[in-house]
């Protein structure tokens, strides 16, 4: 075995272990808060879904991958393939959904009273729910053809026609199904895109705003609003980022140089970079958010 594979093994092992970790504490801490009879805020709905599909696509694609890089081929079967490639494929779409849907939920309870969102402000928590089964719902039937179609390696014979999901194969190549996937991509990161710039919008006027009523002798600790809505906003950019050079990285080995095999595991580490290392930004977010019990007598804020 090469050192450079070893230490590839190692990096992906250690980026799945870390990852795995880090969501199934801030699961537990979700958990622990609910049973000690503290309220949760609407907004851990989508929290908690964003890291399961964290802890799936870790599951699915880190330890494959692992197994890939330290010479362990052709280690699954085709109804193996079918199951860890569902998993996979279905983690990574709602992973981009609910991210979106966390960033557009806080760009609305941000919003000022005047503004085209104020008539959604006040109920936007009873859309949660709904818009979650909606999400779970288009992941499952976009992710269907390719589940179907996908096939063990040792047992396709066919390599012309034959697309590369690292540890399985397409046997015949779906034109549909990367259509669908790619407006699903492009509608949710377009989105995102959008309302993070409607946040930093609203942040830059709140900075200005503070600095006109405030003298610069006095130093105004950030609403817990503000504060949420920068972790927000960093978990957005840090998804986009890891989306958007994954994408590069993938188009350049498909279109451009197929030959350069080493742009593959630098796909796979970007693409487990944000389930890995998004619970370190959720954790302040998530804590802050839970740690205070709410009497019934008051309100319960919607962010």
């Amino acid at each position: 075995m090469l050192l450079s594979n070893i230490c590839l093994g190692i990096v992906f092992l250690s980026e799945t272990g870390i990852g795995i970790t880090a969501n199934v504490f801030l699961l537990s801490l979700h958990i622990l808060k609910m049973l000690a009879g503290h309220k949760m805020r609407p907004i851990n709905l989508i929290l908690t879904q964003l890291i399961l599909a964290n802890v799936t696509m870790l599951a699915s694609k880190g330890i494959p991958q692992t197994l890939l890089v330290i010479g362990w081929n052709n280690f699954l079967d085709e109804v193996g393939c079918k199951i860890v490639f569902s998993f996979c494929k279905v983690s990574q779409g709602l992973s981009i959904s609910f991210t979106c849907l966390l960033g557009t939920f806080q760009a609305i309870t941000i919003s000022p009273n005047d503004s085209r969102w104020a008539k959604y402000k006040a109920r936007a928590s009873e859309f949660i729910d709904p818009t979650c089964l909606l999400l779970w719902s288009l992941n499952l039937l976009i992710e269907i053809p390719a589940s179907i179609s996908v096939r063990s390696p040792r047992i396709s014979t066919n390599i012309t026609n034959r697309m590369n999901v690292v540890f399985c194969s397409f046997g015949r190549f779906l034109r549909a199904y990367l259509i669908m996937t790619t407006l699903r991509n492009v509608f949710f990161v377009g989105l995102m895109v959008w309302t993070s710039g409607y946040m930093v919008l609203l942040l830059y006027r709140h900075h200005q705003h503070v600095q006109n009523i405030h003298s610069t002798s006095l130093s105004p600790r950030a609403s817990p609003e503000i504060r949420a809505t920068k972790n927000i906003l960093v978990l957005v950019i840090f998804f986009f980022c890891c989306y958007l050079f994954n994408s590069i990285f993938v188009l350049c080995f498909s279109y451009v140089h197929q030959r350069a095999v080493w742009l593959l595991p630098i796909s796979a580490f970007l693409s487990l970079s944000f389930p890995t290392f998004s619970p370190f930004v959720l954790i302040p977010q998530f804590h802050k958010s839970c740690c205070v019990f709410r009497t019934t007598k008051q309100p319960n804020p919607p962010y």
